[in-house]
């Protein structure tokens, strides 16, 4: 039996973009726990990895502390993601959007599944599918 094909991200199928999934899953293993928080992956480009960094007064010594670490990072990406790259380019940009904020969760789940219960009742009644 032929297994069902996964969904991919859209840009695993643009030029080099399963390159950018595979290091974008894996950003924390890739620059360290100490850069991920501050740092994203904004393409690659001609086998350069280009990193971006919105924290400007890191970005000097980003640049000073990558040619000392890029050796060891390149290993580590080739060894552990199957990825070529030939360098590394650190640049100012924008801070990621900030994530949508959750709405406060009921602590009583019982009272939201009631909730949903009572409004599908009344549909079905507004519909006529249900005495009322």
């Amino acid at each position: 039996m032929k297994p069902a094909p996964r969904l991919q991200p859209l840009s695993a199928s643009l030029p080099g973009g399963w390159v950018e999934v595979r290091l974008r899953q894996a950003w924390p293993f890739v620059v360290g726990p100490a850069l991920a928080p501050m740092t994203r992956l904004l393409c690659v480009e001609r086998e350069i990895l280009v990193l971006g960094c919105w924290d400007l007064s890191r970005i000097a010594p980003l640049r000073e502390a990558s040619a000392a670490a890029w050796p060891d990072m390149r290993a580590r990406i080739r060894r552990a993601l199957g990825i070529t790259l030939m360098g590394l380019q650190v640049v100012p940009c924008n801070p990621p959007p900030e994530a949508p904020e959750a709405e406060p969760r009921d602590p009583d789940p019982l009272r939201g599944a009631l909730a949903l219960l009572d409004a599908r009742r009344r549909e079905r009644a507004r519909l006529g599918l249900d005495p009322e």
